[in-house]
């Protein structure tokens, strides 16, 4: 009985090795020869893809956004098409955020000025539309009115 033990011992890490083996054969039949196509195909399928409320759920998916990320955006059911870049822009800022300068690095590459000690955000672009919005709305305030005949 004490020879047969080792050799079932033998045999089950004879399988184990080959079974492990089989497994990386294929990954690497997979990565060489099945997945270039397979992407290709998968390529051509989405070429005219749009974006979708499912493929912005995917994108956040993918980044593992932490609870704040609820607190910020609340449910992705319910934003609307127009906020979607927001929605991605906030789960990078999540994904990159713990430590100060990834946030930074994140914010400068969006063009967005984060104010030291603040958590607010603006961008010298939104700064600007709304001072000459407000500009505008004051010259047009001021302009005389036409005479009439």
């Amino acid at each position: 009985m004490r020879e047969i033990r080792p050799v079932l011992v033998d045999i089950d890490r004879q399988l184990e090795d080959a079974a492990r083996a089989k497994q990386q054969l294929d990954a690497e039949r997979w990565r060489a020869e099945l997945r270039p196509r397979a992407m290709r195909s998968f390529a051509a399928c989405t070429a005219r893809l749009t974006w979708s409320r499912g493929l912005v759920k995917l994108v956040v998916e993918e980044l593992y956004p932490d609870d704040l990320f609820d607190d910020l955006v609340g449910n992705l059911d319910r934003v609307p098409r127009r906020q979607w870049p927001y929605v991605v822009a906030i789960a990078i800022a999540l994904r990159h955020s713990w430590r100060r300068d990834g946030l930074a690095r994140i914010a400068k590459r969006l063009h967005i000025f984060l104010r030291s000690g603040n958590t607010t955000t603006t961008s010298p672009h939104s700064t600007r539309v709304r001072r000459n919005a407000h500009a505008l709305r004051v010259k047009r305030v001021r302009r005389p009115k036409p005479a009439r005949r």
